[in-house]
């Protein structure tokens, strides 16, 4: 049984038993990490201005912080914006968590419309006058080849590389890149640098955001979209640390996890013995 704890900023997340990591930053808190590691660095605010409709990908639904702060975000700036959101899940017990959660105050209507929705097969759909979700519950490597849309924004939120190493290679970057607005912001608070590395060569180009909870900075990516620069300390880094080897998967999506870990220790290695 995954176990509930209350995170820095008292909102509440679950540790997930199979990759035994929380859902959630607890050091930034569930809420505070979602709008600033996600939601603002992926310019809701803005597009919501900007926008009649915006198409969300959110890769890794989670406990739903992400989709509902980002409602919060986008109506607070626009009353009349809708948003079209598509995320990818596996666990399918995740509604079983949320009920246990002390949903914010003002999140509260948002996941009350979130929890109205209905399964289809393998698909959740819930829709209000603000929002229509969409969740597939399944392998995000299936999911995301077959989607044939373009997206304003993407919350990159799986689990970490070491323990979710699939989901954070050039090969399934460059796919999401295909399905990204050329302006559009991709958010992770991964501060990897193999993650950072297999974004720059898939073709984006990456930037830094303000550290929450922690030292490191995560990290936003886009085609030709505007975002913050790197340091030149973190260009550094990123061209000469040995550590900086991108994650491979095969063109197939389905190299197993252990093989794309050790394939990448055995480069990091290689590196590491020449220097």
């Amino acid at each position: 049984m995954d176990s509930k704890i209350i995170t820095a900023d008292g909102t509440e997340t679950f540790i997930n038993q199979e990759y035994n990591e929380a859902y959630h930053s607890t050091k930034a808190g569930a809420y505070t990490e979602s709008l600033l590691k996600f939601v603002l660095p992926c310019k809701i605010d803005k597009l919501s201005k900007e926008k009649e409709k915006l198409d969300i990908l959110d890769v890794g639904f989670g406990l739903g912080y992400n989709v509902a702060v980002c409602v919060k975000v986008a109506k607070e700036n626009n009353p009349d914006v809708f948003l079209n959101i598509f995320s990818i899940e596996k666990d399918t017990s995740v509604f079983e968590k949320i009920r246990q959660l002390n949903i914010p105050d003002e999140l509260k209507e948002i996941y009350r419309d979130i929890l109205k929705g209905k399964f289809e097969n393998s698909r959740y759909i819930a829709e209000s006058n603000s929002f229509r979700l969409e969740i597939v519950f399944d392998d995000a490597r299936k999911v995301l080849k077959k989607i044939n849309k373009k997206f304003d924004a993407v919350f990159y939120d799986a689990f970490s590389p070491k323990v979710n190493t699939e989901m954070w290679t050039v090969e399934i970057f460059r796919v999401v890149k295909d399905l990204m607005k050329e302006e559009a912001v991709l958010s992770t608070y991964s501060a990897s640098l193999a993650v950072r590395k297999g974004l720059l060569e898939a073709g984006f180009k990456i930037g830094l955001v303000e550290p929450v909870g922690r030292k490191s900075y995560s990290t936003v990516a886009t085609i030709k979209g505007d975002i913050p620069p790197l340091t030149e300390k973190e260009k550094t880094r990123i061209e000469k640390s040995p550590y900086a080897v991108p994650y491979r998967d095969n063109e197939h999506l389905n190299l197993p996890r252990e093989v794309i870990k050790e394939n990448w220790k055995s480069i990091v290695n290689q590196k590491l013995r020449k220097s």
